[in-house]
């Protein structure tokens, strides 16, 4: 059986209210030497107080709600624990829920964030929250990190360029010489897979390159998802040929982790990256650095977001009439030998 704070104040000899006043540090003094008898008797007993009582008591359970779509992604992992390595540093525990894009997993995650007092949410799943039935979400101070299309005065944001950076990769495949590109993304309704799509699209076009359905796969963001997309754009039989009669000689992928499947599915097909296929992805993981041959990848500095995320979050809770703050940052191409560089 659990130790109260009454068994303490009775082996003390002290009412419990004073058992509370050493515990909290007033409001009222305590002598040495009654403080002393108190400590003794919370030592020996093992009392420990209830964190989640006295944190409401206080009005803030130093806790984060933070969603995620897929944390087996290398990108969303390493966003978890950076943000998570923040946080604690302030103090905060950070419950994570993995919601795989499903809004209904969404919908219970957030429900018991805030059920259960956290005192904000970071949300990093893909969906939009517009016309959310959760119940005190408006009230909640939010961080996006993401275009999910959610509006409110309580909310700040953290977007990535997802269209200019995508359309900064294939450019630098076109500058390889490179026309027939293939694009390898996630479920176009993920507004940050659409994002990346339309940038390989739009610098495909400008550059008058093929730019048809016929060169994107859609896939899960998994070693298993890119595999079997690259396969269904580079196999002799893939839709690519039927045409224009060839293959991609290059492939945009929008995550490290897909880019990792379709270097194997080269293999596979007996093909060499880049000699026989150039790749770029999108992502800058450290997973991106230990392929062979290493990615070139359009890098989201992990770090920085994280950083910010926990500043413009811990405003917001601090002072729920802080302005609510919007940053869109762009990534940095880093070169690795899977391009042809």
């Amino acid at each position: 059986m659990a130790v109260t704070r009454l068994d303490v104040a009775r082996a003390a000899g002290v009412s419990p209210a004073v058992v509370s006043y050493v515990l909290n540090n007033g409001p009222r003094p305590v002598s040495a030497g009654t403080r002393a008898r108190i400590e003794e008797a919370i030592s020996r007993l093992g009392y420990r107080p209830n964190a989640i009582a006295s944190a409401l008591r206080g009005g803030s359970t130093q806790s984060i709600g933070f969603l995620t779509p897929n944390l087996r992604n290398p990108f969303y992992a390493e966003l978890a624990e950076a943000i998570e390595r923040h946080f604690s540093a302030c103090g905060y525990l950070v419950l994570t829920g993995n919601t795989y894009y499903d809004r209904t997993q969404e919908e219970r995650y957030l429900q018991t964030f805030i059920d259960r007092k956290v005192d904000g949410l970071i949300f990093s799943s893909g969906i939009s929250l517009t016309g959310s039935p959760v119940v005190g979400l408006e009230e909640q101070p939010v961080l996006v990190l993401d275009d999910v299309g959610y509006q409110a005065k309580n909310i700040s944001s953290i977007q990535t360029d997802d269209l200019a950076d995508a359309a900064t990769a294939v450019e630098h495949l076109q500058r390889h010489g490179h026309t027939l590109i293939g694009c390898i993304a996630g479920p176009p309704n993920i507004p940050i897979e659409a994002g990346k799509i339309n940038g390989w699209r739009r610098q495909q076009d400008f550059a008058a390159n093929p730019s048809g359905d016929e060169l994107i796969a859609y896939a899960e963001s998994s070693e298993d998802g890119g595999n079997s997309a690259a396969l269904l754009l580079l196999s002799e039989h893939g839709r690519p040929w039927t045409v224009h009669g060839r293959r991609p000689t290059a492939l945009f992928v929008a995550s490290d982790v897909q880019a990792i499947g379709a270097i194997y599915a080269c293999y596979e097909l007996g093909m060499k990256v880049p000699d026989d296929v150039a790749i770029i992805s999108f992502g800058g993981t450290k997973t991106a650095a230990f392929t062979l041959p290493p990615l070139s990848t359009m890098r989201q500095d992990i770090e920085f977001i994280a950083s910010t995320a926990m500043s413009y979050l811990l405003d917001r809770i601090k002072d729920p009439l802080h302005e609510s703050s919007h940053m869109t940052l762009r990534g940095n191409l880093v070169i690795g030998r899977s391009c042809g560089c």
